[in-house]
């Protein structure tokens, strides 16, 4: 089988602006006006109504992922914060380990399929409980926000969409398991600049003999201005009287893509029932140390995601560089969802927002549980206790709780 011709290298542009851009004290302008249309949010990867997409956004044609995608699990909690347990997906299957296959998977698939930045909005308090003659504090979760990001990327050309392979002076896991430098035929360290293609490290890694072995592909965000957003959300939940704590993160869902050959440790290791075994077992403590050192990894490739790019510097001669966006700023992002931010937070929501109303200034109160047998009478109580809920979220949200709400107890 002939060679298959590589996509093009992108460098990294050195004034990309990164996830971690700071910038100065920001005000708040209410009289902001952006366009209220928002795109609908999608885990799906096939095609995409233009009409629900931003008009610079996300491209109408997506690649399908005909690979089986294996995930570990949900959004965990370890001590009281929340973690990101899809960060890192999994792909096992037999046909990926031809060069040629491997190679067109990753250049016409997982490169052009972004990552899914979210923003993460958790509110909490702790609360003293009495347990027989001791008392101990829990925490209890207020709200537990998810906001979808995806649609603000660009689309997967040379500007939106930046894939590059290590260079021979980088350090990288290159068949090992620590990071190292390239190295010349002769053993030496190359100190040069060439560098692999994609398809040379696809044709390593395939033909390498180890029996377990895995190859990395690295989505990254740059450009996002996290700080912009945390200030605007955190004034936004204060100004609603919360005394809580706020914890406002931005975490990547399929940031990362692991390919392992199909040998039958690597396919225990990806079932979520085997590794809650060895993790309630405490087996994972021997084969952990195994599994790292005898496998051998590859992640030398890398696909950048900008949420925005540096242009040329301000005429005006104020020293700060112009930015591009993929498709609306971090101002207008916010401006999109202020209002649904807020209605959450009132309410109580856990759990992902992607499909509810921007503009809708409160939810339907809901219910609390609890039910005594009576079909009328759990109805009427019911009626009552949502009501009362639906009211101190309106009451809240007027500012008309002097003592705030939320705080520690």
């Amino acid at each position: 089988m002939g060679r298959p011709a590589p996509p093009p290298v992108y460098r990294d542009d050195p004034d990309a602006v990164s996830m971690h851009t700071t910038r100065g004290d920001y005000e708040y302008d209410d009289s902001l006006q952006v366009d209220d249309q928002l795109p609908a949010y999608s885990d799906h990867a096939g095609p995409v109504s233009k009409s629900n997409i931003p008009s610079q956004g996300r491209a109408s044609q997506l690649p399908e992922d005909e690979y089986s995608v294996i995930e570990c699990g949900n959004t965990q909690y370890a001590f009281g914060k929340p973690v990101n347990t899809k960060a890192v997906t999994f792909r096992i299957d037999e046909r990926l380990t031809e060069p040629s296959c491997l190679f067109k998977y990753i250049s016409d698939v997982l490169t052009v399929l972004p990552p899914k930045p979210l923003v993460q909005v958790h509110g909490y308090h702790w609360q003293t409980v009495r347990k027989g003659n001791k008392k101990e504090k829990k925490q209890v979760v207020d709200f537990d926000i998810k906001l979808n990001m995806q649609n603000y990327l660009g689309e997967p050309t040379q500007d939106w969409c930046k894939p590059r392979t290590v260079g021979s002076a980088e350090k990288a896991l290159r068949g090992g398991f620590r990071k190292t430098v390239a190295k010349d035929p002769k053993g030496d360290l190359e100190v040069g600049d060439l560098k692999q293609d994609l398809y040379d490290w696809c044709k390593e890694y395939c033909n390498s003999n180890r029996m377990l072995k895995s190859f990395r592909i690295n989505r990254t965000i740059s450009g996002l201005d996290t700080n912009l957003i945390h200030q605007r959300i955190e004034a936004l939940i204060r100004q609603t009287n919360y005394r809580g704590h706020v914890l406002i993160t931005f975490p990547i869902e399929s940031r990362g893509v692991d390919i392992y050959n199909p040998h039958r440790i690597n396919r225990w290791r990806t079932t979520p029932w085997i590794r809650w075994i060895f993790y309630l077992s405490f087996l994972w403590l021997f084969t952990w140390p195994l599994l790292y050192f005898f496998t051998a990894r590859w992640a030398v490739y890398t696909v950048d995601w900008p949420f925005s790019i540096s242009m040329s510097q301000s005429p005006s001669g104020s020293g700060r560089n112009n930015r591009k966006w993929a498709t609306v700023s971090e101002e207008a992002w916010f401006l999109k969802h202020r209002k649904l931010i807020r209605r959450l937070a009132l309410s109580g929501h856990q759990g992902n927002a992607d499909e509810l109303d921007l503009d809708e200034e409160y939810e339907e109160p809901r219910a609390i549980s609890g039910r005594s047998g009576n079909e009328h009478v759990d109805t009427a109580v019911g009626i009552i206790q949502a009501g009362v809920a639906g009211w101190n979220a309106v009451q809240r949200g007027m500012g008309r709780d002097p003592d705030g709400w939320g705080a520690d107890c």
